[in-house]
């Protein structure tokens, strides 16, 4: 008889912490800040067997597959509890890291399409920063409302949204703005991992007006050099399409060793 998994909506997180602390572990790279944060707003499920929790699962709005983590022990039935979950989910799309054995070696099994969505970047190589005019400064909560109108202008996020991302940064020191006189060229950010206190997510966004003259390589070097002022590593993404970030982060001596791959099942 084939054996049965069974899928509830986690109600311990005690449960859910350890399983997250174990799947860290697991990882081969730094997970990147980004897509920790959607795994942590996305839908968490529980994989059981019988009355034992052996792993747990993540699903987005999009019902996207986000994260898969099996006890070692239980990866014998891998693929058949992976299997079974993408059937009774009705999952048809998952976006797996290549720092993620466990998830890439399971949903390789089903995939009919793999393509790369983003690049996981690492410090590798050091890099000159030619100076840029402009002060750069650490933002204040009195800057927070010149920050949401520049970042919603600058990257088209929501203000809403900003609100809440941006006075978070502030509160913590994470946010910093390239100023000449009052107006804002550009922002870098040093954002300190909370699941991992060896690396640092830093990202820049350089205004529309002032774009294609060097300030995004200059603040992501910034951003990098304060992040070992932390004593912590930095690492970054960046969507495979976005060609003038991709040049600013390689300029400033990061490699991709690692992708996060969309597949298709």
């Amino acid at each position: 008889m084939k054996k049965q998994f069974h899928f509830n909506k986690f109600t311990n997180n005690d449960t859910l912490d350890s399983l997250k602390t174990e799947w860290r572990k697991s990882l081969t790279a730094a997970q990147d800040g980004m897509w920790e944060v959607f795994a942590a707003y996305a839908s968490q499920w529980e994989i059981r067997n019988e009355n034992e929790t052996i792993g747990y699962a993540c699903v987005d709005d999009e019902n996207r597959l986000l994260q898969f983590y099996l006890n070692p022990q239980w990866m014998k039935f891998g693929t058949a509890v992976f299997e079974q979950f993408v059937k009774q989910m009705e999952i048809k799309t998952a976006m797996v890291g290549t720092n993620n054995p466990i998830f890439l070696s399971l949903a390789l099994h089903l995939q009919k399409s793999i393509t790369i969505d983003t690049y996981l970047f690492h410090d590798a190589l050091q890099a000159d920063m030619k100076q840029q005019p402009g002060t750069l400064k650490i933002a204040w909560e009195e800057d927070l409302q010149r920050l949401i109108e520049f970042c919603h202008i600058n990257m088209g996020g929501p203000k809403e949204w900003l609100q809440g991302y941006l006075s978070n940064l502030i509160s913590r020191g994470e946010i910093f703005m390239l100023m000449d006189s009052e107006e804002i060229l550009g922002t870098c950010e040093v954002r300190h991992s909370d699941s991992n206190p060896k690396v640092a997510d830093v990202g820049m966004v350089v205004s529309t007006d002032h774009r294609r003259k060097g300030l995004g390589s200059f603040l992501l070097g910034k951003a990098k050099e304060l992040a070992y002022d932390s004593n912590r590593s930095p690492i970054c993404s960046c969507e495979k399409d976005n060609v003038g970030s991709l040049k600013s982060i390689r300029n400033n001596g990061f490699v991709s060793k690692h992708q996060m791959l969309l597949m298709e099942f």
